[in-house]
């Protein structure tokens, strides 16, 4: 692709899914996509091993994987975001860079100050507007005022106006505590760990001498498979015994 053509899709590290906003209709050989790696980001405070490697090792194999299936790939390590996003600009020159709106207000004013223009966060069910709207017409905002509004809205669980069993919530079935001995969970799914593991956190442990936590041990997914066979996971094997101890917790499990 020439210098100056076509769009950029800047993917940042919590929007790792092909499948939604600008990068769910991105076309290979027409759409760039851009990783930014921010040094002064990764060692800014005292982050847990375990969740800054998934986030790194997770847009490190995204990158490859769409390289693997044709897309040009700018993947940069800079020491801000802003630098990062000025590099590519001045390698590529793309005609515009576009996001989906990142998750926190300072993301998306650096985005505005950026001219990077953002699409809507579509990891939601619920944008801000309508989240307005329900602030503005409710005299008193809580989880069951937002819970059952969203089934109204959505129509999950509902039967016309009304929840499908004639009750909004089991929440009162759901407080038991656990049992004598406790309860016997399954163990939760772990990936091998392989050399860009080890190269992720190498990285890490010489950008920021302040983490926390043990190391990776694969408990976190870092594609799109792996978080699939977590989900499956969860709602055919852990989902069934759960509900009953949702707000119990044992001492004696992580």
């Amino acid at each position: 692709m020439s210098p100056g053509s076509g769009r950029t899709i800047w993917v940042l590290g919590d929007q790792l899914n092909r499948h939604l906003g600008p990068l769910g209709t991105a076309q290979a050989g027409g759409d760039r996509v851009l990783f930014v790696e921010s040094s002064t980001h990764l060692a800014s405070r005292p982050w847990h091993r375990q969740r800054v490697h998934m986030v790194v090792a997770g847009m490190r194999r995204l990158a490859a994987e769409l390289r693997t299936d044709g897309f040009e790939v700018d993947y940069v390590q800079e020491a801000t975001y802003r630098d990062g996003v000025e590099a590519h600009r001045r390698r590529h020159g793309p005609t515009e860079i576009c996001v989906m709106a990142p998750s926190s207000f300072a993301g998306r004013a650096l985005a505005d100050r950026l001219g990077v223009r953002q699409e809507p966060d579509a990891r939601w069910l619920t944008d801000t507007a309508d989240f307005a709207a329900l602030i503005g017409s409710s005299a008193r905002l809580t989880m069951e005022t937002f819970y059952r509004w969203q089934r109204r809205r959505l129509g999950y669980l509902m039967d016309g106006d009304q929840p499908v069993t004639g009750r909004w919530n089991y929440d009162a079935q759901n407080r038991s505590p656990l049992p004598r001995g406790g309860v016997e969970f399954p163990t939760p799914i772990a990936d091998p760990l392989d050399d860009l593991d080890a190269e992720v956190q190498e990285h890490l442990e010489s950008l920021n001498p302040h983490l926390v936590g043990d190391p990776p041990e694969g408990w976190w997914p870092t594609t799109r498979a792996g978080a699939l066979a977590r989900l499956d996971h969860a709602v055919t094997e852990v989902l069934p015994r759960f509900g009953p101890y949702e707000d119990a917790m044992t001492s004696t499990n992580w």
